[in-house]
């Protein structure tokens, strides 16, 4: 009898055991993008140079940053106007954080290395309610655009999934249209661009439905 309670104990524990297994306490932790920027504060930067550019979405959210040798920190678009604040195009900085590929880096603390002033991710406010994506949406502009190609910009897993212009206008697509239109988005390579954004003091960016090499051969994205 004392053995059978025992087997069951062991049974019953397990489910409990496997959940530890899989999602450790710290696990959560690494989430907060607080507890991220706790541990990088007295880091190496890896990044440094002069500030190039801001980079934006098509909604006109600044959500990245150029250095001057090429390499693009990224951050959530609600830190947009913490980092425009203390940091300007010709400032020198750092940045702290991770490279996700090649030279795109996911920045936790971004610093103006002459004024010591320093972003910090963190969380959006709790209390500010989210525009539903109907009227995001509805807030665009129609865009066309042509010029040539700087770099390719890429996703966390490495995904091609848009391009910077040499005028700084970024232009957002699915990953399988990388595939779709690999001569046009090349560096050097001259690509005309339809689609829904926005454009302001900070720079200019949409999400294309057509891409061609010219204005007069574009291609539609997406079917009817």
């Amino acid at each position: 009898m004392i053995k059978d309670i025992h087997t069951l104990a062991v049974v019953a524990s397990l489910p409990v055991m496997a959940s530890a297994i899989h999602e450790p306490a710290h696990a959560q932790k690494h989430k907060d993008p607080s507890f991220a920027a706790e541990m990088l504060m007295t880091a190496a930067p890896v990044a440094m140079g002069d500030l190039r550019r801001f980079l934006v979405n098509p909604h006109g959210e600044v959500d990245g940053l150029q250095l001057s040798d090429g390499t693009i920190a990224k951050f959530p678009p609600h830190m947009g106007g913490d980092v425009t604040a203390a940091v300007k195009p010709g400032d020198a900085i750092s940045v702290r954080g991770y490279r996700e590929s090649g030279d795109t880096i996911k920045a936790f603390i971004i610093t103006n290395d002459t004024s010591k002033q320093q972003v910090v991710e963190r969380p959006p406010a709790p209390d500010v309610a989210k525009m539903p994506k109907h009227l995001r949406f509805a807030s665009l502009s129609r865009i066309a655009i042509a010029g040539k190609v700087e770099r390719p910009m890429r996703g966390k897993k490495g995904e091609v999934n848009g391009v910077l212009l040499e005028d700084g206008t970024v232009v957002r697509f699915p990953p399988h249209v990388a595939f779709d239109f690999a001569a046009q988005l090349q560096p050097g390579q001259m690509l005309a661009a339809n689609g829904l954004g926005s454009e302001n003091s900070f720079g200019r960016a949409l999400e294309a439905t057509a891409l061609g090499p010219t204005p007069d051969t574009v291609t539609p994205i997406y079917g009817q």
